[in-house]
């Protein structure tokens, strides 16, 4: 059988990380000879793997081992840095699930709300999500990635349209990494849209909320200047709507802020991101939040 163990360096990965992972391989290669296992073992770092979901497809390719991870018939992850990581080893997870390979150790129940991650729990879901890459080495350095600019780069943890930018090739890219050291970023196909929807789940009921942006800013975000007004939910299509109620039921949430847009060439809709934390006691539109988290709180006082 074929094996991956992967693992994580904390700085960047050097020769010393990796002789550090080879030794889980000779130990696997040993421990698979004692059970007369045919066994082939292999060994790949997070920095290694290029990351890409959204827009019906999902794939995770080795680059130091010139394959796609689906080839492997199992997987180890594995390394003192992967608390910090926890959205890329629940991906590697999922990817994993999809294909039926067995990992070692499981992290199915991983919660994060890293952009990487909740782009590979829409491809879960089946809901539309555009094509969101993760940035690492191989990303950065992988000649032949065909990755389309202009496109969005942000944080994966970003919130409030912060940390977010139009980016217009890898070189723009890696400035903007030089100057936010420490920080993970996730690049994502540009959707040209006029505005994007916050829909506000509060309960069994929903607001929505038309944003756009003021100026030449690709944000719409209020937070960043962007304009809003309520708009009747029947501006959402019905099956965008299920795919919200589609979402918070696999989060457990009950009050959430699921954001979407349209592509306006195509009227196509996307996802952009969940959030558990929406805006209740500031941003526009108070009175209707207070209503809304009422009729919650009587149901709630009802159920007792």
């Amino acid at each position: 059988m074929s094996i991956l163990i992967i693992g994580k360096a904390k700085v960047k990965p050097d020769e010393t990380v990796r002789d550090y992972y080879q030794k889980y391989v000779d130990f696997f290669d040993k421990s698979a000879k004692t059970a007369s296992v045919e066994a082939s073992i292999g060994t790949s770092l997070f920095d290694d793997l290029i990351i890409t979901v959204g827009d019906g497809e999902f794939s995770i390719y080795d680059t130091k081992n010139d394959c796609d991870i689906n080839s492997y018939q199992a997987i180890f992850i594995r390394g003192d840095a992967l608390r910090d990581n926890m959205d890329v080893v629940a991906a590697i997870n999922e990817y994993a699930n999809i294909h039926n390979i067995p990992v070692i150790n499981d992290y199915s129940n991983v919660r994060d709300s890293s952009k990487l991650l909740q782009a590979v729990n829409f491809h879960k879901l089946s809901v539309p999500v555009a094509k969101t890459l993760l940035v690492n080495d191989a990303a950065l350095t992988k000649a032949d990635l065909n990755w389309l600019f202009p496109c969005v780069m942000k944080a994966i943890h970003g919130s409030h349209g912060n940390d977010n930018h139009m980016v217009r090739d890898m070189d723009e890219v890696r400035s903007i990494l030089a100057k936010t050291p420490g920080k993970k970023f996730v690049l994502q196909r540009f959707v040209p849209n006029d505005c994007d929807y916050r829909i506000l789940v509060i309960g069994n009921d929903t607001l929505v909320i038309r944003r756009s942006a003021v100026g030449d800013s690709h944000l719409n975000n209020t937070s960043q200047g962007g304009q809003a007004e309520l708009v009747d939910n029947d501006v959402i299509p019905e099956g965008i709507m299920r795919d919200v109620k589609k979402i918070t039921d696999y989060y457990g949430m009950t009050i959430a802020g699921i954001d979407v847009f349209s592509d306006k060439n195509t009227s196509e809709f996307f996802f952009l991101e969940v959030n558990s934390q929406p805006q209740l006691m500031t941003g526009a539109f108070l009175d209707k939040k207070e209503e809304l988290v009422g009729k919650l709180l009587k149901e709630l006082s009802d159920q007792d």
